[in-house]
């Protein structure tokens, strides 16, 4: 492995961004600041951002994307460049082998079960396949697919790890010795948008329907068989897409996406109450929903786009039955974020974000 020293001054504040003093209320949250990111080639991404505690916080992407030119200007070929994979760690940016992805390729999702059980899904751009790996304590394991996987992703958490190819879902049931991974079930035929796994009885899968009339669908496994949920979507059309969600129970599990089909674009939470998903009301000055995530304490995050203050990232917390617009500070020097990431860091509450910027690379921000 690699550390990678920040400078002091700014160690100091990444220190302190940690989230090593736990806060009083959620009220104490989005007062956002910037924390140093490592060296990393022209042209780089990040991707994601998962905790683990204030001392295990990961983010992976990809760096030094090369455009070989076309024929025809402003066309060509796009070469990922190298993986990102980096751990905060005792104020400094920890390096962590990648064992069988050698070449150009990127990561797209860590899950950070705990400090030392960690999960990373990306691609390998030189062997044309999906790359999926899993913390050792020292290096990234890469994790034997099942035969003919050409997609994937993964969610990996307490209800277990799970990885969706484009037709089927699996569960890990290997072990430090021994790769395995059970089948759980065939998937419907829908374009899918995003997908949750609360329990082996209950998981979700939203997106639209494959026919001509591309209708929003919700589609839910209870153990034994995909069935459809009424979805009511109150004038949401081809426009809209969903981007993220998360379930408690099975009567209780919510969705966020962006209606592109208005102007200026809408953002979208939607509500399954064990009967039917409807739309819920969104607080005012976001354009966006990009993500959603349990909090510490029974709540709720959203993360999106604020219309109103772009420089500062939308923030939206649910709690009570309510949803609450939290107050952000502007990035340094920006006029606009898209944010796209967002983690809470267990036992703190503190929030970790990242997203694209106006001018310059990706931003990382902490709360902690």
């Amino acid at each position: 492995m690699k550390l990678w020293r920040v400078p002091l001054a700014a160690a100091t504040a990444a220190v302190l961004a940690a989230g090593l003093a736990a806060p009083a209320s959620a009220a104490a949250r989005g007062d956002f600041k910037r924390v140093s990111l490592p060296f990393f080639w022209p042209s780089n991404t990040l991707r994601d951002v998962d905790a683990a505690s204030p001392d295990s916080v990961w983010i992976t992407g990809s760096q030094g994307e090369i455009t070989l030119p076309g024929p025809i200007p402003g066309t060509g070929t796009s070469i990922p460049g190298n993986p990102v994979v980096r751990r905060w760690q005792n104020g400094d940016w920890v390096d962590y082998d990648l064992l069988g992805l050698p070449g150009h390729g990127g990561i797209s999702d860590v899950d950070a079960v705990g400090p030392e059980d960690v999960w990373i899904n990306g691609s390998d751009y030189d062997a044309k396949k999906p790359y999926v790996a899993h913390f050792s304590g020292s290096a990234f394991n890469q994790v034997t697919l099942p035969p003919g996987t050409t997609a994937t992703t993964l969610q990996a958490d307490a209800s277990g790890v799970w990885l969706s190819t484009l037709t089927d879902l699996y569960r890990w049931t290997g072990d430090v010795w021994t790769d395995q991974w059970t089948r759980v079930t065939a998937f419907p035929d829908i374009t899918l948008d995003t997908s949750y796994v609360r329990a082996d009885d209950d998981m979700w899968r939203l997106g639209k329907s494959t026919g001509t009339d591309r209708s929003i669908v919700a589609q839910h496994w209870d153990g034994q068989s995909w069935k459809n949920a009424p979805v009511h979507a109150d004038g949401l059309g081809t426009g809209f897409g969903f981007a993220d969600m998360v379930a408690l129970s099975p009567t209780d599990a919510w969705a966020v996406g962006t209606d592109n089909g208005t102007s200026p674009a809408a953002p979208v939470l939607m509500h399954w109450d064990g009967t039917a998903w409807t739309k819920a009301a969104v607080p005012a000055g976001l354009n966006a929903l990009t993500r959603i995530i349990k909090g510490v304490n029974g709540d709720l995050w959203a993360l999106g786009h604020a219309l109103d203050e772009p420089a500062k990232p939308g923030l939206l917390h649910y709690s009570g039955g309510t949803w609450s617009r939290v107050p952000t500070t502007a990035v340094p020097y920006r006029s606009n974020i898209y944010a796209t990431a967002l983690a809470v860091v267990p036992g703190t509450g503190a929030l970790w974000t990242l997203g694209t910027v106006n001018i310059g690379g990706p931003v990382l921000l902490t709360d902690g």
